[in-house]
């Protein structure tokens, strides 16, 4: 396929064998943090690629990175709760339900860090694969953030308890524990995680096609649903959470503390 400059700016795009794309999150930050033009650029992407030929794709954060550390804190810190916030909030749900609409095999393979938004985007694909040395977190209430995507989806993949668990601990869940916790469904070493998340990508991609294109969308039908009514709410939630003020100190403190 051929990347718009937009896009190609943020990702590139590998054509394995079996009809494999994967998408490395080649450029900016090491973290991968998620701006809303990344998120959009991700968005096309994933909706071109739906109406390709590939078979299945697999989302990678690329050799040393992580695969998202959450939103781009240099963005958000400037945020007041207005429109803004509706704006942001919009680019998030496009992006996830451009994920699930995605009607072929879609593979997350997590090094590093997948914090927030960047663990909600994994938390989209079908089989998520990480390296023994990544870290997953929903951080959102520490940061005075709301959470409701977040929320709503680690419930849905992994169930209220482990839900509850990451939200109200905001703590950090290694390979091992995600792997117990079910949020990721296998674990392997970092220098292995491309190869064997393109091999777990052919092997889906080498069912027949018209089972599984005519189950996704079924099955993600509800999934959809709720994050399309969370547009909604979500916009509510994060005006009042920005509003307050409070993100957005701890916000640039963060800031402060990395850029030393």
């Amino acid at each position: 396929m051929t990347l718009t400059d937009d896009v190609e700016s943020h990702f590139t795009v590998d054509m394995s064998a079996g009809g494999v794309a994967v998408v490395e999150f080649s450029e900016g930050h090491r973290h991968n943090m998620w701006s809303m033009p990344r998120m959009r650029a991700l968005t096309a992407m994933m909706r071109d690629l739906g109406d390709s030929e590939v078979r299945a794709v697999v989302l990678f954060s690329g050799v040393g990175r992580s695969f998202g550390v959450g939103g781009d804190f240099h963005e958000t810190s400037t945020f007041r709760g207005d429109q803004e916030v509706d704006e942001w909030i919009d680019d998030i749900t496009d992006l996830y339900v451009a994920c699930l609409r995605f009607n072929r095999p879609l593979v997350a393979a997590i090094d590093g860090y997948a914090i927030g938004i960047g663990l909600q985007i994994a938390l989209t694909a079908d089989y998520r694969l990480g390296s023994d040395r990544c870290r997953l977190k929903m951080p959102e209430f520490q940061l005075g953030i709301a959470c409701t995507f977040g929320g709503f989806m680690l419930q849905h993949s992994v169930g209220r308890a482990v839900m509850q668990q990451m939200l109200m601990s905001c703590e950090v869940w290694p390979a091992e524990r995600s792997l117990r916790d079910q949020l990721l469904h296998e674990v392997t070493g970092p220098a292995e995680l491309r190869d064997v998340a393109v091999e777990r990508a052919a092997t889906f991609a080498g069912y027949p096609t018209a089972g599984l294109r005519s189950t996704k969308p079924y099955l993600n039908a509800a999934y959809i649903a709720e994050l399309e009514r969370l547009r909604t709410i979500g916009k509510q939630a994060h005006r009042a959470a920005f509003a307050a003020g409070e993100a957005q100190r701890t916000m640039r403190q963060v800031i402060g503390t990395n850029d030393r």
